[in-house]
């Protein structure tokens, strides 16, 4: 037998059956591969947004804690109530004493999401300073010597562009009177008309704040909620955005008998403490999901939505410290 054609045939290599055989096990292998780091990287990503949307809670519930618990801090010493457009919603009135407001449920077509709440929250700014002997605050009118009552960060400019609230307050604490500003004129003296006439009369030694009226909101961005914020004493600009991707925002407030309500109008020296309910959800949706679930926010029950949104809730109860003092 001739060797060197015997080891011809046995160096021939596959055949065409064994290659299509080798070809379809390396797909099936490649598949499964690829699925197993399909499956990891779509956790990742869904892991990654729910941490995106806890984070977004966390820093919206800890900003707007912060501007409950302070809601009437020196204003609370004011027992009148004002009637002007607190809410900022459609130019309508509400007469509240300067503490603490609720709008539940509000319609759409607001700039309100639909079937959310809103708080306004009143307050002194940190803005305060000591009038002089020559300063005084009487019927409609504020007469200041110097345009610039106080120094250093307690400045305060009556005349400073937007900053159109503030509060009255005597040194002994025993009244005060929240105020806006109409009308400013030059001098020295300088002189700044208000809306109502003080029922006090101030003078040397009495303090005078600039006050916050604090507005959060869900706005009607239906791709893209986000909760929102304004300061409508203290500037006429736009809301600025707390945080995206909030789809909910409920509030309930206990009163000092006990009692929950979800509109504090008219108890509003009574409210002891906040619950707000926050509903936030992913920036994408998660295909072949649909959240079907129903969540307790307050007196809501919101949901199901049957969306393929992915949604967290995060609730706090905030007691208001200077309410009733």
């Amino acid at each position: 037998m001739n060797t060197k054609n015997q080891k011809w045939l046995t160096d021939q290599g596959f055949t065409l059956l064994e290659l299509m055989i080798a070809m379809a096990i390396s797909l099936v292998v490649m598949g499964a591969i690829f699925l197993t780091f399909k499956s990891q990287q779509d956790s990742y990503v869904i892991q990654d947004q729910i941490t995106a949307t806890q984070q977004n809670l966390r820093s919206a519930m800890y900003i707007l804690t912060r501007d409950v618990q302070m809601a009437g801090y020196y204003t609370n010493f004011d027992g009148n109530q004002y009637t002007m457009d607190w809410d900022d919603l459609d130019g309508d009135t509400e007469p509240i004493r300067p503490l603490i407001y609720g709008q539940n449920n509000v319609p759409g077509g607001s700039g309100v999401k639909n079937g959310t709440d809103e708080i306004v929250i009143v307050k002194a700014s940190s803005n305060f300073g000591a009038l002089g002997a020559n300063d005084s605050a009487a019927g409609n009118t504020i007469t200041l010597n110097d345009l610039v009552v106080g120094s250093g960060a307690g400045q305060i400019d009556l005349n400073d562009s937007g900053k159109r609230f503030g509060v009255m307050v005597k040194q002994d604490l025993s009244s005060a009177e929240f105020f806006e500003i109409t009308l400013g004129s030059g001098g020295p003296p300088f002189s700044t008309t208000v809306g109502s006439s003080f029922t006090e009369n101030y003078g040397l030694g009495d303090l005078i704040y600039k006050v916050d009226v604090i507005i959060y909101r869900i706005d009607e961005n239906a791709t893209n909620p986000s909760l929102r914020r304004r300061n409508f004493g203290q500037d006429n600009g736009n809301y600025q955005v707390v945080a995206e991707n909030i789809d909910n925002l409920q509030f309930q407030y206990l009163l000092s008998d006990g009692t929950w309500t979800n509109n504090p109008a008219g108890q509003e020296p009574n409210v002891r403490a906040v619950e707000i309910s926050l509903l936030a959800r992913t920036a994408k949706t998660n295909r072949g999901y649909a959240d079907n679930n129903t969540y307790l926010m307050g007196g809501a029950n919101v949901g199901p939505i049957g969306d393929a949104y992915r949604r967290k809730l995060l609730c706090s109860i905030v007691k208001t410290r200077n309410i009733g003092l």
